[in-house]
């Protein structure tokens, strides 16, 4: 009977040892690597008009596309500045809208500069005979300004943990006379980690709404989906996602619009 008590109390033990597991998790860039990166996207929009005694009125319309976007970020040794210079090389950038299918004049574009502090990139130069000076502009702006897809929490996560991860954007739309304010609250979950790969349940939580003239506009949705996080090398390797985003539109007071956006989404990031 004792010996039986002694296991019994042996295997609780365990599990309480393992349970109390944590794990520390980080996202950089580093040194000597290649990061090659795919996203596709499929979307479908519908629209309905609440216009009476119109053309519009009860008329529905369905926009269905599809976007395929590939990047290969390509880091070289640190320098005496603790610097890690790099080049981004955005591949073909494919577009599929209701059957039409175009290429986007961005596919091609390279990217030279540096990561500051390993995540901090500095634009030296934007090399495209596609696009002008102010694209260029955006891009670099655009890299300079992007923050990781997991602000990480500094204390150690535990199987369970949960952390929440806000991302408020601005836009500024007709040379900065109106804005666009989006807010995308994710939450994710740790829920296990294996080799070296945690797995974290993600929930996402949408807002989004205007200030231009003659427009109201606001919206909301939710998503879920799975990411995977590779410890070791401090990288989302895989994202899928699916989300669903309900709009309301008034125009010039006349016209009224509801929007239904369903959206998937995958990411897979290859690391040599």
């Amino acid at each position: 009977m004792i010996k039986r008590f002694s296991f019994v109390i042996l295997i609780l033990t365990s599990f309480a040892s393992f349970g109390q597991k944590s794990f520390s998790f980080e996202s950089k860039i580093n040194s000597e690597k290649t990061y090659n990166q795919t996203m596709i996207m499929t979307s479908v929009d519908t629209m309905k008009y609440f216009n009476e005694g119109t053309l519009l009125e009860d008329k529905t319309t369905e926009r269905r596309s599809s976007t395929e976007v590939s990047r290969t970020l390509t880091t070289k040794k640190v320098n005496e500045k603790d610097e890690i210079p790099a080049t981004i090389e955005l591949g073909k950038i494919i577009s599929i809208v209701n059957g039409n299918k175009t290429e986007n004049v961005l596919s091609g574009t390279l990217v030279k500069g540096i990561y500051k502090f390993r995540n901090k990139f500095k634009v030296d130069e934007v090399i495209s005979d596609k696009i002008n000076d102010k694209i260029k502009e955006s891009i670099k702006y655009a890299l300079e300004n992007v923050k990781p897809d997991i602000d990480f929490p500094k204390e150690p996560l535990k199987i369970g943990d949960s952390f929440e991860h806000k991302m408020p954007m601005t836009f500024q739309v007709n040379d900065g006379a109106s804005l666009v304010v989006f807010e995308n609250i994710k939450i994710y979950t740790l829920r296990s980690v294996i080799m070296d790969i945690a797995i974290f349940d993600l929930k996402e939580k949408f807002q989004i709404s205007t200030e231009i003239e003659q427009v109201n506009f606001d919206g909301e949705g939710k998503g879920s989906g799975i990411v995977e996080f590779n410890i070791e090398e401090n990288q989302i390797i895989k994202d899928n996602s699916s989300f669903i985003l309900e709009f309301n539109m008034k125009v010039n007071n006349s016209v009224t619009m509801y929007s239904k956006l369903n959206t998937n989404s995958e990411k897979i990031m290859i690391i040599n």
